[in-house]
Order: structure tokens, then sequence, then C-alpha cells
């Protein structure tokens, strides 16, 4: 309530260092005099970086930490300027304050604008100095092409729904001399996989073709087998490493090739030749892809009996909002659609428009949301 009650980037920010009522997620805000704010201002236990190393098994890593719970110098530090005991306070987590952008794509807070990295956080709030997701190194790469003009409201809307993989721009050129170069005795039964390869417009529309099912089944097999990357991850060079495929080592070759061939055999199953009649939710046909590829219109699938992919998560509510002098413009889709019965119009309307890529406007002055002909009103006496 004090988030939507802000009239200003500071009164938002001021509500959460306040309330810190946000369980886990990270917030971004941009208002109409070109202030954009990103704040990972969530509850994160206060362990700092010297207590971790004190307390826990670095054997463990860090997806699941667990403090010695023998010693009560392990607990969780208390600070009085937190919203309650054992958290972080807020003025000691991550956040920044820009007139360009900010972006956060489920990364660490490290590279929310590369021009002002937010380093030196306790390993419980954020890394730095560790290689990028797919997604945020997308986003930045993208941005960055942006940046000296003014983004505009097809620019946001074209970088989650042009379904860019990125990933196909950094391995796709060692995949291709694979395929003219090393195929040997197998070239018969790889070169249907190599034309859908070669074919394929490197993105995660309807309308692509199956090389993107080979290149996910590819890159999922290789993403096991250590130095695959012919580039490896340098520190100096987020945005631009870890790249390319290792096919000159030989075990990056042959794990290559071995998953080649199987997703030859299963491919050829199908009988499919377009994304949309393999990736669905229901009988809708959906866009987008694993976040692993770098796809930002991110999908999590289950298979199927039929051999489709069935979308059990990922892209949920899109909004995009500009300013004029009127006040907000937005618009929207709720890509799940909004009821659960499937009986009723609207179990599937907005997912459909989300195929379709289609945004509607969203009314935000009282005249607009009474100028919509579907306009009711139910008054409820206790």
């Amino acid at each position: 309530y004090a988030m939507n009650r802000a009239g200003s980037l500071k009164e938002l920010q001021t509500s959460v260092h306040t309330l810190q009522g946000i369980p886990w997620v990270n917030t971004l805000a941009a208002d109409d005099q070109g202030q954009s704010l990103y704040m990972n201002l969530s509850v994160v236990p206060n362990v700092s970086a010297a207590k971790l190393a004190k307390c826990s098994d670095p054997r463990a890593g860090l997806q699941m930490i667990m403090l010695d719970g023998a010693h009560s110098a392990c607990a969780w530090d208390i600070d009085p300027r937190a919203a309650q005991p054992g958290i972080f306070p807020a003025d000691q987590l991550p956040q920044l304050q820009r007139t360009d952008y900010v972006q956060h794509s489920n990364d660490s807070a490290w590279m929310a604008n590369p021009k002002a990295p937010l380093s030196g956080f306790s390993p419980v709030i954020s890394q730095d100095n560790i290689g990028l997701g797919p997604r945020a190194r997308f986003a930045l790469q993208r941005l960055q092409t942006l940046e000296q003009q003014p983004i505009t409201v097809t620019d946001l809307q074209d970088m989650v729904m042009d379904n860019e993989v990125y990933l196909a721009g950094q391995v796709m050129p060692d995949l291709l001399t694979f395929c003219a170069k090393h195929l040997g005795t197998d070239a018969a039964a790889l070169q249907p996989l190599c034309t859908s390869l070669k074919n394929w417009d490197q993105r995660a529309n309807l309308d692509s073709g199956v090389g993107l099912l080979h290149f996910i089944n590819l890159v999922q097999h290789l993403q096991q087998i250590p130095d695959a990357w012919r580039v490896a991850f340098d520190t100096a060079h987020p945005l631009t490493t870890p790249s390319g495929l290792a096919i000159d080592r030989a075990p990056v070759a042959k794990a290559l090739r071995a998953a080649m061939l199987a997703s030859s055999a299963e491919v050829s199953k199908l009988g499919q030749t377009r994304w949309g009649d393999i990736q669905v939710s229901g009988q809708t046909p959906i866009h987008g892809g694993p976040q692993e590829l770098g796809i930002y219109n991110a999908m999590q699938t289950v298979p199927r009996a039929d051999g489709k992919r069935e979308v059990v998560s990922g892209t949920s509510y899109l909004q995009i909002v500009s300013f004029d002098d009127k006040g907000p413009n937005a618009v929207g889709v709720l890509a799940f659609s909004e009821s659960s019965n499937p009986a009723s119009a609207y179990s599937k309307d907005q997912t459909q428009a989300f195929s379709e890529k289609k945004l509607r406007p969203l009314p935000f002055t009282e005249a607009q949301i009474k100028a919509d002909p579907h306009y009711q009103i139910h008054r409820v006496k206790e």
C-alpha cells in the first residue's frame, strides 16, 4: 500500500527502506523525470562475509547455506536499524539510481548498470566478479545498443517479444564450422540437423524452425562438459565472456557429436517443423524458450506424452509504461490469463493475445476506466 501511494522515486525508496516488507524480489522503478531506480531491498539474513567464512562449510557452496548452530557466535547479527532483528538494514543492501538505465535479469545486483558496479556485499546478498547469466548479458548488450537515444516502448517490447536467442550468437559459428568440417563418418546421419541449424533464424518465435530444438538439446548437453567454452570467463570482460565453443578440444568434440546424434534421433520422431507446434500452453502455441539460452522471454516447460512441451512457468505479466504531459500510458498482457475455470471466457483470452504478441492499453485515469464499455459497479455491503 505504501509503495502504491508513493508519488516519487524518493517516496517509493523510503517506503521500502522503512518497512523492509519485500520477501525476495528485486524492485525497479522509473519516473516521468527520466530517473530510474534499482533496489535489492529484500529480507536477507544478517550474515557477513566474515561470519559466512567462519561458520559455514565452503564445500556446500552458496545454493544452500547452513551455519554452525553449535556456537552462538554464528547466529544472525542484530542491527537496530533493521526493521526486525536478524536481517540486514536497508542501507546495507544494493540500490542504484541512474539517468540512463538500470536492469535486473534474475542475476546478482553486480551489473544493474556496468557503469556503476554494485560490489562488496555479503555473498548472501549479492555476488560480484562471477559469470553473468545469459539473460543478463543479453539485456545489457541490447541496452548498450540503445543508450545513445531515448529508449522507446517498441524497444522494450522487442527486448522480450523478438525472442532473440543470445547464446546462438556466441556458439553458432563454431557449431556450423563443426558441421562443415568435422562430421566425418556421421555426415549422412547429421546432415539434416546441420541443415536445420543453418536455416534457423536464431530466435524462439512461433515460426522458428526445429533448429531451435536441436540447439536447446546441444546446449543442455554441452553445459555439463568442463571447459566447453573456447574463451573462459574473464572478470575484466564480464559482458562478453565466456564465449565460443571449444570444438578443437577432443572431449568437447566427442560430447558434441554424441549430443547431435541423440538430438537427431529425438527430433525425427516428433515430425514437427515449427517451434509453435512444439511449445504450447494447452493448445495455444507459445513463443519464448529456456532462460539458459539467454532468451529474455523465458519459458519453463515439461514434456507431454504427445511430444510437445507444456509451459508451466515463465513470462507472466508484461507491462510497459511511458509518460506524456497527461500522465502515464501503459500497455500490458497477462500471459496465463485470469481464470482457472476452463469454461470461463477469460481462461485463455490473454494467453492467445500473448501468443499473438498483442498488448492492450491499460486504463489509468477515472475517465479512461469508466469509458470501458464493460464498466460496472458492484456495491458490497457488510
